[in-house]
């Protein structure tokens, strides 16, 4: 079988520092998720902001991961963790002091009309309902509260569908943070010029029409078998298989890495497109002599499929001359 690429395990020394900054810009984005989600109490568009918190968790450990240069996933699952919990964390620190802050007007307005307690106590009645008003205390608070669903007053969404939507939150949030990192730090990475090769380029689109092309592209056991492009027998399908190659910018001498995704398009019920990709093969190393021999291949693919489009024109042409002299006689 040919070789395919593994990450190392290594980790670069940026890592750490990194991880620290991305806390930070964690904790950041938590405040501005929190903020909007008491701005836009709508549990539909909650819902979106949910969505935006998670991808940008991701992408924020994406970051981390490719500019540290962490080939290790585990680390990097580990770093998705740190700040998945870091953001969600902050989120609910957050709106407990934003309750806080609001009870604390009601508390002082209250005190201060409050006959029955002297002027001299005042000060220490409002410290002692600060100091009592416990976090736990606001998560049921929050929990009485939930939210409304619908227009005007709506349906209360309260209680245990409360715990339920934040257990929602968490795993959506938790999924992009943990996913993209990892993804990240499985990409092809060249530890002899210490880059990711991230410079990606389809080299070729394959018509697939007949499915034996599938079986000898996943039944390849050399890169020289995936060299060996099966022929179509026409350009009409709707199934693909794209090659496409990972590289290191500027270094086309370096190896580089294959990978081959079939892609077929259908039409639902609907009349709607649909696309799925499923991977034959997944970052084959190869050189950069086998590199220059798959692009040759693809531009040898590409003018014989030119040919059969010429050629379908020219029958075309053959047949509505042909039928014109029919009609004159």
């Amino acid at each position: 079988m040919f070789n395919v690429y593994q990450p190392s395990g290594a980790i670069g020394f940026k890592t750490l520092p990194l991880i620290i900054a991305g806390i930070f810009l964690t904790i950041v984005l938590a405040f501005v998720y929190q903020f909007l989600l008491e701005w836009i109490p709508l549990i539909y568009v909650n819902f979106l902001l949910t969505l935006g918190m998670g991808i940008g968790v991701g992408m924020i450990g994406s970051f981390v991961v490719k500019s540290g240069h962490c080939r290790n996933w585990l680390i990097a699952g580990l770093v998705g963790m740190i700040f998945f919990l870091s953001g969600l964390g902050a989120k609910y620190w957050f709106q407990y002091q934003r309750m806080t802050q609001e009870l604390v007007g009601l508390w002082t307005e209250q005190i201060e009309s409050d006959p029955n307690i002297p002027a001299t106590e005042k000060e220490s009645e409002l410290d002692f309902r600060k100091q009592n008003f416990t976090f736990l205390m606001h998560i049921g608070v929050r929990v009485n509260q939930g939210w409304v669903v619908g227009k005007g007053n709506g349906a209360p969404l309260s209680g245990i569908f409360v715990y339920v939507i934040w257990l929602i939150e968490a795993g959506i949030i938790g999924y992009f943070a943990v996913t993209a990192p990892v993804a990240t730090a499985k990409e092809p990475y060249s530890e002899k010029m210490i880059a990711w090769a991230d410079e990606a380029q389809v080299v070729m689109t394959l018509p697939i029409t007949d499915p034996e092309m599938v079986s000898k592209i996943e039944s390849a056991s050399s890169v020289d078998d995936l060299l060996e492009i099966p022929i179509p027998i026409n350009d009409q399908s709707t199934q693909f298989a794209i090659y496409t190659v990972n590289s290191i910018p500027g270094e086309e001498f370096e190896d580089a890495y294959l990978s081959v995704d079939l892609i077929t398009y259908s039409v639902n019920k609907k009349g709607e497109q649909e696309t799925k990709t499923r991977s034959l093969v997944a970052h084959a190393v190869m050189s950069a002599d086998k590199r220059k021999q798959l692009i040759e291949n693809a531009e040898l693919l590409q003018e014989a499929i030119a040919e059969y489009r010429a050629s379908l024109l020219e029958d075309a042409a053959k047949l509505e001359s042909h039928d014109e002299k029919s009609g004159d006689a």
